[in-house]
């Protein structure tokens, strides 16, 4: 297990010095990567999270794909499509998905068409392509990324629910603070020669994966993150109820978590990091609500409502 903290932590270390300022954003997202997930990024334009996404890529070794999306975007411009030769052989162009970390860019504007087609890319890490399944490369991670202002005053549109369910993880991103964008500015030369500068697939997360699934989950904390869901599920304010992905998301989130602690097992604090990104994009309002309560007050109204499990060291004889 000390190798992979170890490799966890440059991993972090190295995004760190490239996404100033929000270190907390950061862990998150590197949990999500250990936990076989994907990142739903939320946040005004221009507050880096490209270069989030960048320096991730860089991080691990892998190859870095964006999109740009718009209400024109195909399926085909994110996952490829055939090409018929003369010869009557088919020739398989693949698309922008085909790399280990994929940025759709205001993905929210896609058509539904666009959003259907990530469904299986998300879920199955594979491609159909003329009948033919495609398997994504290891590691695969989308970022994704919402202007929320923009949906705010309908220039675009919410992303339906079985999308949203897709996502392990969901963080708002903003400006960063005045202190932080004085180092930015300095090191921007250096930042972006580093982000831009190519690489190529490795094996830095080889094996990582492997030890994240091994962390110790004890049964008095599976039942406080059921108990946590549930409690959630009976909220009288909410509009839809959490999914069982909203359980698994929580119960992997918090695993890696444990790992970037340099812990081989999960304690509760785990679950109480890993619940609002691993939930608030789940939880949607009922509409006489919206103007008092928010995702982060159900969640908080659940923590408070929850009991923890509490472990007392045995004395010593």
């Amino acid at each position: 297990m000390r190798n992979a903290v170890n490799i966890v932590r440059s991993i972090e270390d190295y995004v760190n010095r490239v996404f100033i300022g929000n270190p907390q954003i950061v862990r998150t997202i590197v949990a999500a990567l250990l936990a076989g997930g994907h990142v739903l990024l939320l946040g005004p334009v221009g507050s880096g999270k490209t270069t989030l996404a960048k320096a991730l890529a860089k991080a691990i070794g892998g190859n870095f794909g964006r999109v740009q999306i718009t209400n024109e975007t195909l399926p085909s411009d994110i996952v490829g499509f055939a090409v018929y030769t003369p010869s009557g052989e088919v020739r398989i162009n693949k698309g922008p998905v085909f790399n280990n970390v994929v940025l759709l860019d205001e993905v929210n504007r896609a058509p539904a068409r666009t959003l259907s087609a990530l469904l299986e890319v998300m879920q199955e890490r594979q491609v159909t392509i003329e009948g033919k399944p495609l398997p994504l490369p290891k590691p695969h991670f989308i970022v994704a990324t919402m202007n929320v202002a923009e949906v705010t005053i309908g220039a675009t549109q919410p992303l339906p629910l079985a999308l949203l369910d897709r996502f392990m993880v969901s963080l708002y991103v903003d400006y960063a603070k005045p202190d932080y964008e004085r180092e930015i500015i300095k090191g921007i030369d250096n930042i972006e020669r580093e982000i831009d500068h190519g690489s190529s697939p490795s094996s830095v997360l080889n094996g990582v994966e492997e030890e994240v699934t091994r962390v110790y989950v004890d049964d008095s904390i599976m039942d406080y993150m059921v108990r946590l869901i549930n409690r959630i599920r009976s909220d009288r304010r909410l509009e839809v109820t959490l999914s069982t992905r909203a359980l698994i998301s929580l119960f992997k989130l918090a695993r890696a978590l444990a790992i970037l602690e340099d812990r081989g097992y999960v304690v509760p604090d785990d679950v109480k990091a890993a619940a609002y990104p691993a939930l608030m994009h789940r939880i949607l309002i009922k509409p006489e609500f919206r103007d008092s309560v928010d995702a982060v007050t159900v969640i908080n109204d659940a923590l408070a409502s929850v009991e923890p499990p509490v472990y007392v060291k045995a004395p010593i004889s």
